[in-house]
């Protein structure tokens, strides 16, 4: 599983768009039909869609931002090209653990020239990972098209996106360690409207003869000569030392909440 924070900056017009708003266009409004031909593209990406079809409603100058408001307030920007959406849809492609559902609240502005056009929207999204609920918000996009070669082509999009409530995605956990037998650990991890902050204990210790990992009543067993930690007959890691064992533990127990989890 990877980035959620990453992908999902540009990643969130992309999959599994649900309108709740109708759009009608006729000939004069090639916007209109060109923002339609990107989501029927996109939706349609795992399912027969190439990715060069997706990428020729690129212009080959095409700009893009986004600015993403995260549950906490802080404020993620990046800038991206046509080589980023590029490799984008190539993760789209290869990892069919991800997936988006976007409802269309609202068109806010529309204007349409004879060479370019711009259409804005209110967007509210939703993220998955597997079949879990990762993220909710509403983003704000604004497209600008132009015309090329008597058709029309994506030439800049700019973004706001604001996450509104989060239950998977990026954890940090502070791991405090007394000797190398003894650890407690402060992990903060994604919880609906807000990042909640949990304290987990660990010993290890040898029972019949075997080495264990103990966090209140679980047990996961550290192979003395392979390294290899199982939980209940699964092996999740290998470790050599006790302070890698213990992330392992921590990355299996809060595998619900977090797509990944960065150790300091």
């Amino acid at each position: 599983m990877k980035k959620i924070t990453i992908v999902v900056m540009l990643l969130f017009l992309f999959c599994g768009f649900n309108q709740g708003y109708t759009y009608t266009y006729n000939e004069k409004e090639p916007m209109k039909k060109l923002l339609m031909e990107y989501i029927n593209k996109m939706n349609a990406l795992t399912q027969g869609t190439k990715k060069g079809d997706v990428l020729g409603l690129f212009d080959e100058k095409y700009k893009g931002n986004t600015v993403y408001v995260n549950l906490s307030g802080a404020l993620v920007r990046k800038d991206y090209d046509k080589k980023d959406i590029s490799s984008q849809l190539d993760d789209i492609i290869n990892d069919d653990n991800y997936g988006f559902k976007l409802t269309l609240d609202k068109i806010i502005f529309h204007s349409q020239k004879e060479t370019a056009g711009t259409i804005s929207a209110v967007i509210n999204f939703e993220s998955f990972v597997g079949k879990k609920s990762a993220e909710k918000g509403t983003m704000l996009m604004n497209l600008v098209g132009i015309r090329v070669n008597g058709g029309w082509k994506i030439v800049q999009n700019n973004m706001v996106r604001v996450s509104e409530a989060k239950d998977i995605g990026e954890c940090v956990c502070y791991v405090y360690g007394k000797g190398s037998t003894k650890f407690v650990t402060e992990v903060y991890f994604p919880s609906g409207l807000e990042y909640s902050q949990e304290f987990d204990a660990f010993q290890i210790t040898t029972k019949n003869d075997k080495r264990i990992i103990k966090s209140d009543n679980n047990e996961f067993y550290w192979n003395r000569g392979s390294g290899k930690i199982s939980f209940k007959g699964t092996l999740i890691g290998k470790a050599e030392n006790a302070r890698k064992a213990v992330e392992f533990v921590l990355k299996d127990l809060y595998k619900d909440s977090c797509v990944n989890i960065v150790f300091n």
